[in-house]
């Protein structure tokens, strides 16, 4: 299969985009900036999910949240580094970073309709707000998008397709932006992405020192070193409204099984 083939069946491209991340990830040269996603990688501690763009019904935004909510109760169990990878394909050639955005935005916008839980009373329901994070099944998430159209900014190009990151804030727990070892792997990382990428990083990352507000510009960071306003966040609802379970819970197959946990 090439790396820009889909398959005619459900899944078909997903094969390589998992290949793809997995030779990025884990390449030796050069290194992957990420170390906590490299480790996650080789000690079998990352999950992986997709969304087939031509199956929306049974293979999108509502399959997607069943996933999203069976990997939260992992995540929290076991290993405290675990990562969420989501495939969005197949892929488009030639699309823009625009258009993967607009894609991620409007997926995140489309899951809010199969979130049952309430918003979390400690993060604030206004996206204006700074300390506004996206949430799902009651917490807050660390997201952001990886796309083939990134052309400086390398490490946020994943494989051949849209890739979306998420983490529960337990990612963070003994690692926050305050603390000691927090700011260690905050400068590691960024002198990880001075190599890494043809860029520097970008302004709403912060400093080695600094917890950044707004989270949601690091969600789709521009391939230059735009920064967008703090009112320009794309979603516009508030809090996430609880729909009845059964509507969570839709017809539809599950994401596919053999790709859910990557083993050593």
């Amino acid at each position: 299969m090439s790396r820009s083939g889909s398959g005619d069946e459900p899944f078909g491209w997903v094969p390589e985009a998992h290949s793809v991340f997995t030779e990025r990830i884990l390449a030796e040269e050069p290194s992957y900036p990420c170390y906590f996603g490299t480790q996650g990688q080789q000690r079998g501690n990352n999950s992986f999910s997709a969304v087939d763009t031509r199956y929306p019904d049974t293979h999108g935004p509502a399959a997607l949240a069943r996933s999203l909510r069976a990997y939260r109760q992992r995540a929290w169990q076991g290993p405290k580094r675990q990562t969420l990878i989501v495939f969005v394909g197949p892929a488009v050639p030639g699309a823009e970073l625009a258009d993967d955005h607009r894609r991620f935005w409007t997926l995140l916008d489309e899951l809010r309709a199969y979130d049952t839980e309430p918003w979390p009373a400690d993060v604030p329901t206004d996206p204006a707000d700074p300390r506004w994070q996206w949430c799902f099944d009651g917490e807050p998430w660390f997201i952001f998008a990886a796309s083939p159209a990134y052309r400086d900014r390398r490490s946020r190009d994943l494989g051949p397709c849209l890739t979306l990151v998420f983490q529960v804030r337990r990612v963070f727990e003994g690692i926050g932006g305050s603390t000691v070892a927090g700011k260690a792997a905050k400068r590691r990382v960024r002198e990880g992405l001075a190599r890494y990428d043809r860029i520097g990083p970008h302004p709403t990352l912060g400093d080695g020192d600094t917890s950044t507000d707004f989270k949601w510009r690091q969600y789709t960071l521009p391939d230059d070193d735009s920064v967008a306003a703090p009112d320009a966040c794309p979603v516009r609802h508030h809090a996430a409204v609880p729909v009845p379970p059964e509507r969570a819970a839709v017809d539809g197959s599950a994401l596919p099984q053999p790709h859910e946990r990557q083993r050593p």
